[in-house]
């Protein structure tokens, strides 16, 4: 079922299949069955449907192979008194991302940072708008190892019009920090291919 905002999925239990995945990784297997975490897929991890469609191409095709990301959970975390609602990723990785010998490329960082935080913001987002990164700012705190297993975290600080903030982080499963960042996210009206302008 979709939701109101059209870029997210909730599942029916098709995250259960994912999660087979991840046995030999203790932490991540306790996402699945935290009951505060609903699991979805972001339209950003769905192939386009024609082929003559590049839309969303990038993280549903190029990042997903069994030498890049092999296995992509995304989970909803709603919000609490003390806490905004929350977007958290559980990926995988191979050693087709890397930059340095058995490190992630910081450019693939940044990429799950800008993705794990857009998908944030898109969940308060105005249901007929878009978002565009505006800018995108990371810090690098400690190598991201390959192969392994990392989690991402978004979730959206204010908005103001049509400017929206957020925060994230990229974490090992065990409390360390790997990279933090923040960005800034404009909304927009839907972009469409040039063939249906």
């Amino acid at each position: 079922m979709t939701t109101s905002k059209s870029r997210h999925l909730f599942e029916d239990g098709r995250h259960q299949q994912t999660k087979t995945e991840f046995l030999s990784t203790p932490w991540a297997l306790k996402l699945f069955e935290d009951p505060t975490l609903r699991p979805f897929t972001s339209s950003s991890r769905v192939p386009p449907q024609s082929s003559s469609s590049t839309r969303e191409t990038f993280v549903s095709r190029t990042l997903s192979t069994p030498d890049t990301i092999s296995a992509w959970q995304s989970f909803f975390k709603l919000p609490t008194s003390s806490k905004p609602s929350e977007v958290l990723y559980l990926l995988k990785l191979g050693s087709g991302l890397n930059g340095h010998h058995n490190l992630a490329h910081g450019g693939f960082v940044s990429v799950v940072m800008d993705d794990v935080i857009g998908n944030a913001v898109d969940f308060e987002r105005p249901k007929d708008k878009s978002t565009m990164t505006a800018y995108l700012k990371v810090d690098y705190r400690k190598p991201v190892k390959t192969p392994g297993v990392l989690l991402a975290r978004g979730w959206l600080e204010r908005m103001e019009g049509r400017k929206m903030w957020g925060r994230g982080t990229i974490e090992d499963g065990e409390g360390n920090v790997l990279a933090d960042g923040e960005a800034l996210f404009i909304v927009v009206e839907p972009l469409w291919p040039k063939e249906k302008l």
